[in-house]
């Protein structure tokens, strides 16, 4: 059972015809790495990273000021309202809470910039009302601020801790004492709260007079191309337009609850309105960012500010949630549709006043350029399979047909992006098809690769040239396909690897597009895709490799390794995942780590039940001992030596 291993890379390949090693490759655009890791685990393209360092709950000071108060009414005085509720905010929305008794409650805040109202043990009304009075000053008008009608995905973490709550309400500077009202049913006075928000102060606020579209492209820690960001190819995708950080709204990092979740894929965008009645300077919109994403984490519960992208009205486009603008970041914008699609919303109430043009261009343009680095179709249409949930409009399980660019309430019970903000769809649809035009036509990509490749690899064509399933373009041959997307290039895939991918579920299951073109290997032939590879040789057929896994066997020397070729695809387990090879077999689990089990010693692991029995998961590779070789697992380990052959030893 002696062996060598070595990490390093393993140079060209004999048969090859690129320079570039796999590893290279891989760098170039088809490396899921670490990314895919927990796909494995969770059955969902969802991909949660590991946990953020604090949280708003921790002890540590905060990077940037603020608090949030909260009063609970029951505790304050409270009279019967002789006003009616007031009308819903669209046709879209479900019915008010009718015909109920309503109470108007009183109370007196310190400061704060922002409020909204919770229900603990949540309510039968769609909203409630709220106005403010600062000192001596008169009251402002009662302002309708409806249930939040955005969420996280059931059955996620971020959904576990959410609380039923309106949509926030900026109201600017209110001084020290200000006077608050809350229109609500009598019947919920007894549990709702009303929660005050202060943003706290940030060096944003004095760069925030300028606007984003005038900020300097070389302008140190406001635009986006950061480090950490996928690579972008500027030939086929569009220039990304000015996107300000999180650091430049003055995100305190600390209110975060873990990190980025991904999906598989992007196939749609989601135009959101804030539904804040508030008005706000461009001096504030850093303040009135900060306050949303306060009010999301710490009264409403979840791990980061909903949309992944935010538009104030005078055209500043800003970063939300964290995790990366290249990558697709699973937000909590659009409950049961928050997979495979992104949310950009526009801060204000269009329920019955319009976006401004400068508005309607940033929301184009931030989604044209989403949609050039993912290749996808913005006259199209793609499948969405809902994951429910209350504000969900299908139910869990239910795969509906959308626009590749629709609208919140296509999805949810909602009127979010407004009424009026709902006439100016098409008009976002237009100019984002045009955007995207103007990036230049990828459906000669697909016919120069023909001509490059040659009918002698690929046949005649079976079918025309066409849009895949989400973006880019593709063609059937008599012996292959190819695929091109705008951050990928065209790739052919042939043969058994691509009956492999077919059965898969071609681009739309977890490998995504083709990074290269199928690359012979002595004994067998590989292609790399965007979430993984598929490798094939005649004895062991053609399998799906991905995530760490993938880069266990990859550190290992790939195929040419003393694993070979994989025998299975990568499988789920309860905690963990694991994929089989000729030589051996390579399992995973976040909290065991990734590590190789072969020979005499993955013998007895089976008969001790594999993962499920006393000793779990392994926790090392097998490595020398006196005499043998061992190797350790959660519950112990097993040594094996030519002597006693393999002992099994329990902690």
């Amino acid at each position: 059972m002696r062996w060598t291993a070595s990490a390093q890379e393993t140079g060209n390949r004999p048969g090859t015809d690129g320079a570039l090693s796999r590893r290279a490759l891989l760098r170039a655009g088809g490396g899921a790495g670490a990314l895919s890791a927990l796909v494995c685990l969770t059955g969902t393209t969802a991909r949660p990273a590991a946990a953020a360092p604090g949280t708003a709950l921790s002890s540590g000071t905060p990077a940037v000021g603020g608090s949030t108060t909260s009063y609970p009414l029951a505790q304050h005085p409270g009279t019967a309202a002789t006003a009616a509720v007031p009308a819903p905010r669209g046709a879209t929305t479900r019915s008010l809470h009718a015909g109920a008794a309503l109470s108007v409650v009183r109370v007196e805040v310190a400061g704060g910039r922002m409020v909204g109202v919770t229900f603990p043990r949540g309510t039968a009304a769609e909203s409630v009302a709220v106005r403010t009075r600062n000192g001596e000053g008169a009251w402002s008008a009662w302002s309708e601020l409806p249930l939040n009608d955005n969420e996280a995905d059931p059955g996620t973490s971020e959904a576990d801790g959410r609380v039923t709550g309106s949509d926030p309400l900026w109201v600017g500077s209110q001084g020290d004492l200000t006077t608050v009202e809350v229109r609500l049913p009598a019947a919920d006075v007894a549990h709702a709260e009303l929660h005050v928000v202060d943003p706290g102060h940030s060096a944003a606020d004095e760069l925030a007079a300028t606007s984003a579209s005038t900020v300097p492209a070389d302008t140190s820690g406001v635009l986006l191309r950061s480090t950490g960001e996928q690579p972008v190819d500027e030939r086929v995708a569009l220039a990304a337009p000015t996107i300000r950080t999180r650091a430049a709204w003055g995100a305190d990092e600390t209110l975060r609850k873990s990190s980025a979740s991904y999906s598989g894929t992007l196939k749609a965008a989601v135009v959101h309105h804030t539904a804040d009645p508030g008005s706000y300077t461009q001096a504030q919109v850093p303040a009135v960012i900060r306050g949303m994403y306060r009010y999301h984490t710490v009264t409403l519960g979840w791990a980061d500010l909903g949309y992944n992208f935010v538009v104030d009205r005078f055209g500043g486009i800003w970063e939300g949630r964290a995790g990366g603008t290249t990558r697709p970041v699973v937000g909590a914008h659009a409950g049961g549709f928050n997979v495979d699609t992104f949310g950009v919303s526009m801060m204000g109430d269009y329920t019955s006043v319009a976006p401004s043009a400068a508005c309607l261009e940033s929301i184009a343009q931030v989604i044209a350029w989403k949609f050039s680095l993912h290749g996808i179709d913005p006259a199209g249409t793609t499948r969405l399979t809902s994951a429910g949930g209350g504000t969900a409009r299908y139910a869990k399980g239910t795969t509906v047909t959308l626009r590749t660019v629709s609208a919140h309430r296509d999805v949810g019970y909602t009127a979010c992006p407004g009424n009026v903000g709902f006439t100016k769809m098409d008009t976002i649809r237009t100019r984002v098809a045009q955007l995207t035009a103007g990036g230049g036509s990828t459906a000669s990509e697909v016919a120069a690769k023909y001509a490059a490749v040659g009918a002698g690899v690929l046949g005649s064509p079976t079918s025309d040239e066409g849009p895949a399933k989400i973006g880019g373009r593709y063609r059937h041959y008599a012996t292959g396909s190819i695929y091109f997307l705008p951050a990928t290039g065209a790739h052919f895939v042939k043969g058994l690897i691509r009956d492999k991918w077919k059965a898969m579920g071609w681009e739309g299951s977890y490998l995504g597009f083709p990074t290269t073109d199928e690359i012979t290997l002595p004994g067998g032939a590989f292609n790399h895709f965007q979430g993984g590879s598929i490798y094939w040789s005649p004895r062991t057929g053609a399998h799906a490799v991905r995530g760490l896994i993938r880069d266990k066997w990859a550190s290992l020397g790939w195929e040419t390794g003393f694993l070979g070729y994989p025998t299975t695809d990568e499988n789920p387990l309860p905690g963990g995942a694991f994929t089989h090879f000729a030589g051996g077999s390579v399992y995973f689990s976040p909290r065991a780590g990734t590590h190789v089990v072969r020979g005499a010693i993955r013998d007895a692991w089976a008969r001790q039940g594999w993962e499920t029995g006393r000793l779990g998961y392994p926790t090392s590779d097998e490595y020398d001992v006196a005499g043998g070789k061992r190797s350790d697992f959660q519950g112990g380990s097993i040594t094996w030596t030519p002597a006693r052959g393999a002992v099994v030893t329990h902690r």
